[in-house]
């Protein structure tokens, strides 16, 4: 099986021989994986991650898009994150979290909410939330997952820059590999409350307004 592996040389390719090892159907330029078990999901996409060819990009969307556009990103917190650019990931729970995040919700919700995820000593990643949302989210609201789409990507067409971490940018707009429908109940596997989750303190929460707002900042220490 190594040897057959090695000599599959189109990206595509060797996406669909993984996904005959798992039994899964592609059909058109997608794969639905919403009637599989989230352990299922789990492994196969830490499978093309372990293959070290993709990257992942999640949306929580309806609709599949044929084409990632390059878009204005501001992320001031490193010097890559504020290009005209596809964002994508060589890891899989940022981007599967992602899918799943139903911000439209959110935002009828709350007219401000903070969200953010990094990973521990321990290489497990955290997902933090401000206070309204994780009050939602201990309240058990489902509302505030849905089905999404995690696009595939070619990761020779991405740069990595030093500061980035697991994150790759793309300048230019990207054609998936292929687009994977997921379903919510994968979140239950993935925000974990008191494993996963966390809340924002209000110190993390002051410092976060500071870097959000340092015109506020310079004002008020005028005053």
């Amino acid at each position: 099986m190594e040897k057959e592996r090695e000599t599959i040389e189109s990206t595509i390719e060797y996406l669909k021989w993984i996904a005959d090892q798992f039994g899964l159907e592609i059909i058109g330029d997608q794969i639905d994986l919403r009637d599989n078990s989230n352990e299922e999901v789990m492994k196969f996409f830490n499978t093309l991650a372990g293959s070290k060819r993709f990257l992942f990009h999640g949306t929580n969307s309806e609709d599949k898009f044929d084409t990632l556009e390059a878009r204005q990103a501001n992320d001031a917190a490193k010097e890559s994150g504020n290009k005209k650019a596809v964002y994508a990931n060589e890891g899989t729970t940022a981007p599967l979290a992602a899918a799943l995040w139903n911000k439209r919700y959110l935002r009828s919700k709350s007219k401000s909410f903070i969200t953010g995820w990094s990973s521990n000593n321990e290489g497990k990643m955290i997902f933090k939330f401000s206070p309204n949302i994780y009050e939602l989210l201990k309240s058990g609201d489902t509302n505030m997952f849905s089905d999404g789409y995690v696009y595939v990507l070619n990761k020779d067409n991405f740069m990595n820059a030093e500061d980035a971490g697991a994150e790759w940018h793309a300048e230019s707009d990207q054609k998936p590999v292929i687009a994977v429908r997921i379903s919510k109940k994968l979140a239950e596997s993935i925000f974990i409350i008191g494993d996963t989750v966390a809340e924002y303190s209000p110190e993390e929460m002051k410092k976060i307004d500071e870097f959000n707002n340092p015109s506020k900042t310079r004002t008020e220490t005028e005053k």
